[in-house]
């Protein structure tokens, strides 16, 4: 089985004026001159140092992993003064094993950049690239044999459903990603046991008489769950729908006609900038219900992954955006 331990108090960070503080996650520098409409909010390099004491683990039987959910925009992870890593890119989740580089108290420091520069992208917009460690930092123990955590910062598990309204069913693959042999793999009481080849399995499922996913009247969301032999084990939530665009008659959501009404919406809170909690997540969403949306574009980057939630909890549908071409 896997366990998360959440690093997000007692950092120092150490800002543009040099002057170090006392912070806790999530963070950013820019929350008030990222703000202010100026559009010469501080651009560069801050510093965020804490310690921890090492998890309880088996080092011959788990391994321990750190995880990064968001860093704006280039990070360097030093570990007790080693760098462990290097990641470019303010929106995705990145991950470093750090088993064997572990004491028994730890110094982890994270040196974070939004400068300007030609390697990261976006590299320029109308929103603010506000720096910091945005998103959650955790530690996550798992067997030696798991999920894998270093494939693209995935959880290691995908749904695909296709809907056949006529029939009324579902086709679903399941694909998963690890350093297993075989993959157990269960859906709506439906169990199949495959093969792991080269660090990759899928199983195929067929639901019938499928609870459709049905927009904000009725946002039905089935469990997939994959596990090991070694007991780690994960699982995704996902819907089933079918959903197409007609040149005529707009946004077709299982079988019917589904205007799409809605906005757009930032990771962005007034005095706060990127560094959103949960709670500020489901404010959001909040207002977006009582507008009375049911679809949203996610501007301009990946969100978090609690939003993403949010939405298909919700029946928001996410980021439609399409040309249609005719032939007249």
């Amino acid at each position: 089985m896997r366990s998360t331990t959440k690093l997000m108090k007692n950092w120092q960070f150490t800002g543009p004026d040099g002057k170090t503080a006392a912070v806790n996650l999530p963070h950013t520098w820019n929350n008030i001159d990222g703000q202010d409409g100026g559009n010469d909010y501080w651009r560069g390099t801050c510093t965020y140092t804490t310690q921890f004491a090492a998890p309880a683990y088996d080092a011959e039987t788990q391994q321990v992993w750190l995880q990064f959910e968001g860093v704006n925009a280039s990070a360097r992870v030093t570990l007790n003064g080693q760098e462990i890593m290097r990641h470019d890119g303010g929106y995705s989740t990145f991950r470093a094993e750090v088993t064997g580089l572990l004491a028994e108290e730890n110094e982890l420091t994270v040196a974070v950049d939004n400068s300007k520069n030609d390697r990261v992208y976006p590299q320029k917009a109308d929103f603010t690239f506000y720096g910091g460690l945005y998103r959650d930092v955790n530690l996550i123990i798992v067997p030696a044999s798991h999920f894998e955590l270093g494939y693209c910062g995935t959880s290691g598990i995908k749904v695909t459903p296709i809907v056949n309204l006529e029939t009324k069913s579902a086709a679903l693959t399941v694909e998963t990603w690890q350093n297993g042999e075989e993959v157990t793999v269960t859906v709506d009481g439906q169990s199949k046991t495959v093969p792991s080849v080269d660090g990759y399995a899928k199983a195929e499922f067929t639901i019938e008489n499928v609870h459709l996913w049905d927009g904000v009247d009725d946002p039905y969301l089935y469990t997939a769950t994959a596990t090991l032999p070694s007991g780690d084990r994960v699982s995704t939530r996902f819907g089933c729908r079918n959903y197409k665009i007609d040149p005529q008659k707009g946004f077709i959501l299982n079988g019917r006609s589904y205007p799409l009404r809605g906005g757009a919406r930032h990771q962005d809170c007034k005095g706060v900038g990127n560094a959103l909690t949960r709670e500020h997540h489901k404010q959001d969403m909040e207002i977006i219900r009582e507008l009375g949306a049911n679809t949203l574009r996610l501007a301009h980057y990946q969100h978090a992954q609690e939003f993403y939630d949010l939405c298909d909890e919700n029946g928001i549908i996410q980021g439609v955006k399409a040309k249609v071409y005719s032939d007249t």
